[in-house]
């Protein structure tokens, strides 16, 4: 199991998971990602994904569980939703002083970096980053 060397699993899970299963969380993530979200930190910065630990309004940008009311808002109005959101292998996020669009453009000039593929949804004010792979290093899509 790969434990991030820059992020707590806090920041990570809804409150949800992180109640019930601490520090052993990690193990229900896709290890791609965590090593994607730890090389985007070594060049970016300051990244956030969630705060909810910190009395911050963010709870969900990481994974997220059947309890999490985006996934209940969702099967509720959807007969087929499985995000990656809920598989372990998404997070939302923000870089400290950037805008969503000026990072996913630096992933993409930078793409040589990336470990593996990654998946960046267009035309939103944060970055969603996961690891489905598509066949291309970097996939651009709109929810």
């Amino acid at each position: 199991m790969y434990q991030p060397r820059h992020f707590n699993i806090y920041e990570l899970t809804c409150k949800h998971v992180y109640d019930k299963f601490g520090d052993t969380a990690f193990q229900i993530f896709d290890e791609k990602l965590l090593r994607t979200l730890d090389l985007l930190r070594d060049h970016l910065g300051s990244i956030t994904v969630n705060t909810w630990h910190e009395g911050g309004q963010y709870s969900q940008r990481g994974f997220r569980c059947l309890k999490c009311s985006i996934v209940q808002d969702n099967i509720m109005s959807s007969t087929d939703y499985v995000s990656a959101h809920m598989t372990g292998q998404a997070a939302d996020f923000d870089v400290r002083g950037l805008k969503s669009e000026i990072v996913r453009q630096w992933i993409i000039d930078n793409q040589i970096l990336l470990p593996y593929p990654v998946r960046l949804e267009r035309d939103v004010d944060w970055v969603h980053c996961d690891t489905r792979d598509t066949g291309q290093k970097v996939y651009l899509f709109n929810s």
